[in-house]
């Protein structure tokens, strides 16, 4: 358990990344969510390691480089499970959580199976996006970091409402 000094500075960081979240899950384009998602990946990873939630560190940096894959639009299946396969072993190596550390490597693999499956499919995404907010926000809780708690289910809502809202103006 960290200290209140530890706890505030972890979830201040969680305040940054809450805020990038939150822009991400109302971008139009792929390449836009994806690269306003590694800068909260940073944030998200300062804020877990000050509260050693070390297996979502692991995540965090994986989660950077299978971003910066998916911006670049990487065709090789090898790159892409040679990522998804290095988020699962840094995620069990680093689990320090026991089977509640694993929360935030099935985050991350959900996401990087569904940023590699559907290429081309927004909607797709944005929904396994809100999934793994939602698996974060149980995680964050669990190291005491509220602001990323409260803010994976705020941004996993964004990314809802911009679905419905997609939706709607698709049927107009």
């Amino acid at each position: 358990m960290g200290t209140i000094n530890e706890i505030i500075i972890g979830n201040v960081c969680s305040v940054f990344a809450m805020i990038s979240d939150s822009i991400s899950g109302t971008r139009q384009k792929r390449s836009q969510m994806l690269g306003i998602q590694i800068i909260s990946q940073f944030f998200y990873a300062a804020g877990s390691f000050i509260l050693k939630g070390y297996s979502s560190v692991a995540q965090n940096v994986v989660a950077v480089l299978r971003n910066i894959a998916g911006i670049k639009n990487v065709k090789s299946r090898g790159v892409e499970w040679g990522l998804i396969l290095l988020g699962v072993v840094l995620g069990a190596v680093f689990n320090n959580r026991g089977i509640l550390g694993w929360l935030p490597i099935v985050a991350n693999f959900e996401y990087s199976v569904s940023i590699f499956r559907f290429k081309d499919n927004d909607r797709a995404l944005k929904i396994s996006f809100a999934i793994n907010m939602v698996m974060y926000s149980v995680f964050s809780f669990i190291i005491l970091n509220y602001v990323s708690g409260i803010a994976n289910l705020v941004v996993a809502a964004t990314t809802v409402v911009a679905l419905v809202k997609n939706d709607q103006n698709k049927q107009v």
